[in-house]
């Protein structure tokens, strides 16, 4: 591949992917005064901005992450191309293959909680090979594929996601104590199996979510403290693209958490196939647990107990949410 340089090319490339991602996403709120836009079937949100140097000068900032609340301190991954000429310092970079189709890649480099990933930790922890990139200068460096700019947005939307997904897994390969994460080649693999072909339109469902998604942001945020307070180590994030929401580690039994905003029945189907799914994929034991809404139909609840999952739910005392903390002493012991 060669990299795109040219102000002209790199201005196109950036509205390209910028406009993609935007389609039929949801603005939810800002960060560091941009914009924020939320795709609620992908589970991912990305922010397009600019920051400056120490030098006066700007620079592209792009960042991305899973979580919809909290967005700086939720940052999975940050994919910061030159704005024109040659940076090999940034992580992304526009590149045109012999196709003539044009890609974004990212060199793997990320920054975690007192370390850094490099790029050849990224690559032992995905298995991938990556892609060399040729400059106009003559020099050359490696960079992963992240998203196909020439397909069409559904697709480009896809690719980030999935990026996403595996970025979050290295993270936390890294961060690790017990060296819990799924095998990124492995994860990867299946959750480009849920995906459709795309063939003939695509259309945008209506954005409904917002509600909800505020909901699940505020229960993530309280299990995670009531974690903290128990000195319970714990991810924080997604294992994957589709969950679980929280994973401890290194506390006696593990527990997997899957949080629902609501308990209807096909919300709690959502989550049992998630825990199991994910469990698998970790290969080992789990505690698996969902959090809930208080007032799970009596119907539903025979059975999930009897897939052995346990249930931690929640209620709205005034403004406040709740968590029932006698359900998740139980299910941390």
């Amino acid at each position: 591949m060669r990299a795109l340089e040219k102000l002209n090319d790199v201005n196109a490339m950036t509205k390209t992917w910028q406009d993609a991602f935007r389609l039929g996403a949801e603005a939810i709120g800002k960060t560091s005064r941009n914009e924020v836009f939320w795709h609620e079937r992908l589970g991912i949100w990305g922010v397009f901005g600019k920051s400056v140097r120490e030098t006066g000068s700007e620079r592209n900032w792009n960042a991305f992450g899973q979580q919809p609340h909290d967005f700086r301190s939720n940052i999975i991954v940050e994919i910061n191309q030159p704005r024109s000429g040659i940076d090999h310092s940034l992580q992304g970079v526009f590149a045109r293959d012999e196709k003539g189709q044009n890609w974004l890649l990212h060199q793997g480099r990320m920054s975690i909680p007192g370390s850094r990933i490099t790029e050849s930790d990224f690559s032992a922890a995905t298995g991938w090979t990556p892609t060399n990139v040729a400059f106009s200068d003559g020099s050359q460096r490696n960079y992963h594929k992240v998203a196909n700019l020439s397909a069409h947005p559904a697709v480009v939307q896809e690719n980030i996601a999935a990026f996403i997904a595996i970025c979050a897994n290295v993270r936390q390969k890294k961060l690790a104590r017990d060296g819990l994460a799924v095998d990124a080649s492995t994860l990867l693999n299946w959750e480009r199996g849920l995906r459709p072909e795309l063939t003939g339109s695509y259309e945008y469902s209506a954005r409904n979510g917002g509600v909800a998604r505020r909901v699940h942001g505020e229960i993530w945020k309280i299990l995670t403290a009531e974690l903290n307070d128990r000195d319970v180590p714990h991810t924080n994030g997604r294992v994957g693209q589709y969950g679980p929401d929280l994973v401890t580690e290194g506390y006696g039994q593990k527990v997997l958490f899957e949080i629902k905003s609501q308990c209807y029945a096909e919300d709690i189907f959502k989550a049992i196939g998630q825990l199991h799914i994910y469990e698998m994929l970790l290969k080992d034991n789990y505690r698996k647990v969902l959090v809930l809404p208080k007032g799970m139909g009596e119907a539903l609840k025979g059975p999930v107990s009897n897939l052995n999952i346990k249930t931690v739910e929640f209620h709205k005392a005034g403004k406040e949410y709740v968590l029932d903390l006698k359900a998740l002493t139980e299910c941390l012991k």
